[in-house]
């Protein structure tokens, strides 16, 4: 694994706030990062499993003076612990596992149970073997022991009582060699029981485990096939399938034009109607440019929708495309904008699922990039890319202007068609990298914010952002590790999610 200092990042904003909200400069369009975000999804739903020896039952609680003492540290410990995770998230609880016994039924039940993560926490010592049973489930659903203690600083001198409530430090110091033993992958977050920063971390591990879960059932379409042009960006569609999650279907051209045909004129005509009202036209735009523009578009949207894909790779140079099409459909029409689908570049399934990946940790659009220019001296990369892109994205301040499509209005060929210029709003943005490499994938994620209008560049939707990272050092770690030219750009914060990501697929990861 590919790793930088994990203080770095770990110390970083958990959340970036990156939406410019309010209304725009077009009538009619919101431009806000929340209204393009899908429906507010239910509670994911954690185990929680707590592991005390079978010594307390049998001697601590079996005397008297001392039995109402420990039982009432636990119910407090265990309480706060329960009573601030069910706030949010839907909270499968069980007994607290004082056996072997009670380790199998407890196993059980959460294997049965359609839970995101479990979470493991010594709340006293306890007998190691108490891992044991949960061996498979650890396999199946990601793992997070909690290195817990019940105070942010141990008393200077501690009483029996006392020493008994802070013995799960013990237990858990012996699970450690355990879990190593057992083979298993597990993540850990450490803390008392009121520590806010605790419960942040075990919220980022979380979001991960269910972006996981999701993967699984992720449905890409490719239209129509990869792009020859460049090699970096092929993918191995068994690991992409295996390891990650997606299944990958390819479109045809055909497919698409009669989709497309299909439109009713009434549809094509409204939308143009919209186009209008919502966004600036460049003058040099004809009626029946934007006609044709509109209807490739509504049939790519129409196609992703009817498919039931999650995103569409569209190969949007590909001969056949422009000879059947007569253009590349770039217009993004509003259903697309406000659902959580995504539309990548150049047949890449490897950033397009990057895309996915990012849409779903933030429930945020994502832009589909290459870095265009570098300015060491403001620390500054333009990225942005020609094709589909959503127009949430875009600033108030500059909006949206439909202009020509630029690589191919002097064509010999008569192919021509749209574009929508825009500059991405201001706020903390987290870019992926996801390269599929010899033997695995590779995550190289960069964070940094988003400077907003003016344009930077004529006809391509691009933001101009002010990366973390020292740009040597940035350009020097990409050509030491590698990574395709494609970038997947999102408003906000999720470093932390994508390296619990990565970790729980066993894939490579490089932050900066």
């Amino acid at each position: 694994m590919f790793m930088t200092d994990r203080r770095t990042f770990i110390k970083r904003m958990a959340f970036g706030t990156a939406a410019a909200s309010g209304l725009g400069t077009f009538p009619g369009l919101v431009f806000s990062q929340e209204a393009a975000g899908p429906e507010p999804l239910k509670k994911p739903r954690i185990g929680l499993v707590f592991f005390a020896a079978r010594w307390f039952e049998e001697v601590v609680l079996g005397n008297d003076r001392t039995a109402s003492e420990f039982e009432k540290f636990m119910n407090e410990d265990t309480g706060t612990i329960t009573s601030r995770l069910a706030r949010d998230y839907d909270l499968v609880a069980s007994p607290v596992v004082t056996s072997m016994e009670k380790a199998r039924a407890t196993a059980q039940t959460l294997m049965a149970g359609d839970v995101d993560a479990v979470i493991y926490c010594f709340i006293v010592w306890s007998e190691d073997e108490y891992l044991l049973p949960f061996r498979d489930l650890m396999e199946i659903r990601p793992a997070v022991v909690w290195i817990y203690t019940p105070y942010e600083r141990p008393p200077d001198k501690s009483d029996v009582m006392t020493l008994f409530r802070n013995s799960g430090i013990v237990g858990t110091f012996e699970g450690f060699g355990v879990l190593k033993k057992m083979g298993a992958h597990v993540l850990y977050v450490s803390g008392s029981s009121t520590s806010e920063e605790t419960y942040l971390a075990i919220g980022k591990i979380v979001r991960a485990a269910r972006v996981r879960r999701q993967l699984k059932t992720v449905r890409l379409g490719i239209l129509p096939y990869r792009n020859n042009q460049m090699i970096v960006t092929y993918v191995d569609e068994f690991r992409l399938y295996s390891q990650i999650g997606p299944v990958v279907e390819y479109i045809s051209v055909r497919e698409l034009k009669l989709v497309a045909d299909s439109i009713p004129d009434s549809a094509v005509h409204e939308y143009v109607k919209t186009i209008k009202s919502l966004f600036r036209i460049d003058r040099r735009i004809t009626d029946d440019n934007l006609l044709r523009s509109a209807r490739a578009s509504l049939g790519m949207e129409k196609l992703i929708f009817d498919r039931e894909l999650d995103a569409l790779a569209l190969s949007d140079l590909n001969e056949e495309l422009l000879e059947v099409m007569g253009l590349r459909p770039v217009l993004y029409p509003e259903r697309l904008a406000w659902s959580n689908k995504f539309v990548g570049i150049e047949g890449d399934l490897g950033c397009t699922t990057a895309m996915v990946i990012l849409g779903r940790l933030t429930g945020s659009p994502v832009m589909f990039t290459e870095v265009f220019n570098v300015d060491p001296v403001a620390n500054t990369i333009v990225a942005g890319h020609a094709g589909p892109c959503n127009y949430f994205l875009a600033d108030p301040g500059t909006g949206v202007t439909i202009t020509p499509d630029y690589e191919l209005m002097d064509s010999t060929s008569g192919i021509s068609g749209v574009w929508m210029e825009l500059a991405g709003k201001p706020g903390r943005m987290t870019i992926l990298n996801n390269l599929c490499t010899n033997d695995n994938f590779q995550f190289t994620i960069v964070g940094g914010n988003s400077l907003g209008g003016p344009l930077r560049l004529e006809g391509y939707p691009h933001c101009t952002i002010e990366i973390d990272a020292d740009m040597l050092d940035f350009l020097n770690s990409n050509a030491g590790h590698g990574t395709s030219h494609h970038w997947a750009a999102v408003h906000g914060d999720v470093t932390d999610e994508l390296v619990y990501l990565a970790d729980m697929m066993g894939i490579e990861w490089v932050v900066m």
